[in-house]
């Protein structure tokens, strides 16, 4: 009595098992297909990302050589002054942060997203 008793309670927790595993899977489903639909917006956005990296990178090499123009107008006209070229600043790049233990760095955003498609793809086959 007691061992059918024991396999009747096996038999129920493995169908509660097998419940919730096909309940996680249909829910895993709809997410990857609301990331496939994400996907031609997340390229977009990462192509309207890379021409704002290049027109700040154009900007930039402008506003350097505005600078260096203004630089030496200003010393040549007037020496007297307390301006100098030392004293202008502009800096294009960000004070480095100390990268966390168990990170990892990515090259380029454009690889991080591909990689991101590539790895759900993986495990949807």
């Amino acid at each position: 009595m007691m061992a059918l008793l024991i396999d009747t309670l096996i038999l129920a927790l493995l169908a509660g098992t097998l419940g919730y595993a096909f309940l996680v899977d249909r829910r895993v489903r709809a997410l990857m297909a609301a990331l496939e639909n994400l996907k031609p917006a997340v390229g977009a956005l990462s192509a309207a990302v890379d021409k704002s990296e290049s027109s700040v990178s154009v900007l930039k090499s402008m506003a350097q050589g505005i600078t260096g123009e203004t630089a030496k107008k200003r010393t040549a006209e007037a020496s007297d002054t307390k301006a100098s070229p030392e004293t202008m600043h502009f800096s294009s790049c960000r004070v480095s942060r100390p990268v966390p233990a168990g990170v990892t760095q990515l090259s380029g955003k454009s690889d991080l997203v591909r990689g991101f498609f590539e790895a759900t793809r993986g495990r949807n086959a």
